[in-house]
């Protein structure tokens, strides 16, 4: 669980220094979309952007807490319980099927907006805003994760032996969390 632990965290901060990287560049090719963001400063003589990152790196800390202590055992827990509990015995189509159905409907849909939530929380706003601000995000939310998740996950329950199924969504995760990042970040 510790091997697991740690590399859902380096995996949900890779996500987020991504992110910011990609926010950076995106904000030094169109400055005019900054509006207020402070962390490219146009050069006064020539008008050129800096290239200077300005990383935050309490928000990559949260997103390594949020991967190690969220993620990772609650997904590992869930993986664990769905393949040998609630759809248990040899993989086949109709258990594929039948997992991630619950997994996709059932489980991502209850996943996604906790995460978000505990993410907000540990910014620090106040329960009201995080409930509010679940509410606006959650549908956009799982919409991406279903696009994502869908294919992902059925290889997953297909091919990936379970012992290693919750790497394999550390990987696919990379790619997600560079979303959740940008998602989590955008005012409104």
């Amino acid at each position: 669980m510790l091997t697991k632990t740690i590399s859902s965290g380096l995996i949900a901060a890779s996500g987020d220094i991504i992110c910011q990287y990609l926010s950076h560049h995106h904000h030094q090719h169109h400055p005019e979309l900054l509006s207020g963001d402070h962390s490219v400063e146009k050069d006064q003589e020539d008008t050129t952007i800096s290239t200077k990152i300005k990383n935050d790196w309490y928000r990559t800390g949260r997103f390594f807490l949020m991967g190690s202590l969220w993620v990772a055992p609650v997904t590992s827990y869930w993986y664990t319980t769905l393949a040998t509990r609630l759809v248990p015995g040899k993989t086949t189509a109709i258990r594929v099927a039948k997992r991630l159905a619950l997994d996709q409907f059932g489980f991502a849909p209850l996943f996604c907006p906790s995460f978000m939530g505990l993410l907000w929380l540990l910014e620090g706003y106040s329960m009201t805003d995080v409930g509010y601000k679940v509410v606006a995000v959650a549908p956009d939310i799982i919409v991406a994760n279903w696009v994502l998740w869908i294919p992902a996950m059925a290889i997953n329950f297909s091919v990936i032996p379970l012992k290693f199924q919750v790497l394999y969504g550390n990987v696919i995760a990379l790619l997600w969390n560079v979303y959740i990042s940008y998602m989590s970040s955008k005012e409104g």
